[in-house]
């Protein structure tokens, strides 16, 4: 990554990128396996994935490997496959409305460089510079396992995924559908542009709906919904409790006034005291990233960093870190009245609420992913130095999948991705 120097960085020696190509620093605070724990906690087995085509993409990819391997050609991976496909169906999304494109497409600069409308061929499709490097197939890839998955598709890798009945049975009802004017099935069609023999001359419009993140056919949704909904596992049933409590309305009811409440007036109110202490977690989460927020404005300006016992004394900072103990308070005891035990966060939690204000401060300068650093009794700026924005001024999510689903922040653990999920393979339930 190219970078300059400024006055700041050459006495710091911390470069400045001058063009930020992964625009999220990770502020997971060493938590990131209880973020894990309680998103799978509240939402078993489905992964990221928020619309029916999420799993249809990757298994039709997984059985158009299986046809050219078939033939005796050396077929690409599943993985480039599949990137192909997403593409070119976020890319023909996109151009039905460049200024205001579907909100389930990834791809949208990299189009829209393409002034001239010229990639179109599997082979430039297929690469990271002209779609994206994270992808809805890396989002889609755990639901699709059996093994904590909805049971797609046994296998731990993705290009090493071996198709269940179901699985081959819902890229059968991708690939089936018939597109052009001479009514060819989509599974021969992408066969042929695999292979370069397709030419996208005029994008007919039954092509655009085939591959489209926005058009399901009904045998994909009733094939989704059946695993979501329609299995008598605990995974299922805690899925099939909570999609009652969340409904199909348009806007996602509130999950405390609503999904909460809801759960426990139908009796599953273990159910719902962990939403509560997966919600709780993530208000704990919020007010770590306040406190770091404050932190760096505090160390900003400061050369050779400021000492310790000044950061403690500093009144936005202590209000801060006030939150972020209040905050933890609550969630351990959340966390035992509904006896849900992660130690990664009950330890951190511990520790916060335990401490003064100066530990609380080394605790977060620890854990601030090298943004901050520590110097015997000074705070300093870390190699990955930069102002770090509060929670309701974050506008740094990482570019990908995961910068546009619903749950894009992780605060709702999966609650809003299952209820866009919800809606789109059962549209007509909607109220």
């Amino acid at each position: 990554m190219k970078t300059k120097l400024t006055e700041a960085s050459a006495y710091w020696f911390s470069p400045v990128p001058c063009e930020i190509t992964s625009s999220r620093i990770s502020l997971d605070f060493d938590l990131r396996t209880a973020d894990l724990f309680f998103r799978e906690l509240v939402v078993p087995e489905l992964g990221r994935i928020w619309f029916a085509r999420q799993l249809s993409w990757p298994l039709a990819a997984l059985a158009l490997h299986e046809d050219l391997a078939s033939h005796g050609s050396n077929p690409p991976k599943p993985t480039a496959i599949c990137h192909g496909i997403e593409a070119l169906a976020c890319k023909l999304e996109y151009l039905v409305d460049p200024r205001d494109p579907s909100r389930r497409i990834l791809g949208r600069r990299a189009f829209g460089r393409d002034t001239e409308h010229e990639v179109w061929s599997f082979h430039r499709l297929r690469q990271a510079t002209n779609y994206v490097r994270n992808t809805h197939r890396q989002a889609a890839t755990r639901a699709l396992r059996v093994d904590g998955g909805l049971g797609f598709a046994s296998g731990s890798r993705f290009d090493l995924l071996e198709l269940e009945p179901v699985g081959r049975a819902l890229a059968a009802a991708f690939l089936e559908q018939r597109v052009g004017k001479g009514g060819t099935s989509l599974r021969k069609w992408l066969l042929g542009w695999l292979e370069g023999e397709r030419e996208i001359s005029g994008w007919p419009k039954t092509l655009l709906q085939a591959l489209s993140p926005e058009h399901p056919t009904d045998d994909e949704r009733a094939l989704v919904r059946s695993r979501l909904l329609g299995t008598s596992s605990y995974a299922g049933e805690k899925r099939q409790h909570l999609a009652r409590a969340i409904g199909r309305a348009a806007k996602l009811p509130s999950i405390e006034d609503g999904v909460v409440v809801r759960l426990r007036e139908t009796g599953h109110r273990e159910q719902a005291n962990e939403v509560v202490v997966a919600r709780a977690f993530g208000a704990v989460l919020d007010r770590a990233r306040d406190a770091v927020a404050s932190l760096t404005r505090a160390v900003e300006p400061g050369r050779g960093g400021v000492k310790l016992a000044n950061l403690a004394d500093d009144s936005a900072l202590k209000k801060s870190i006030k939150d972020l103990r209040t905050t933890s308070k609550s969630y351990v005891e959340k966390a035992n009245t509904a006896a849900v035990k992660e130690t990664t966060s009950r330890a951190f939690a511990d520790a916060v609420v335990a401490g003064d204000d100066a530990e609380a401060i080394r605790i977060l300068v620890r854990r601030s992913g090298e943004v901050l650093g520590l110097a015997d009794s000074f705070v300093t700026r870390g190699p990955r130095f930069r102002i770090v924005d509060a929670t309701d001024d974050a506008s740094d999510l990482e570019d990908g999948a995961a910068s546009i689903e619903p749950d894009r922040t992780g605060r709702t653990f999966r609650i809003a991705n299952l209820h866009s999920l919800l809606r789109d393979v059962d549209p007509r339930g909607s109220r």
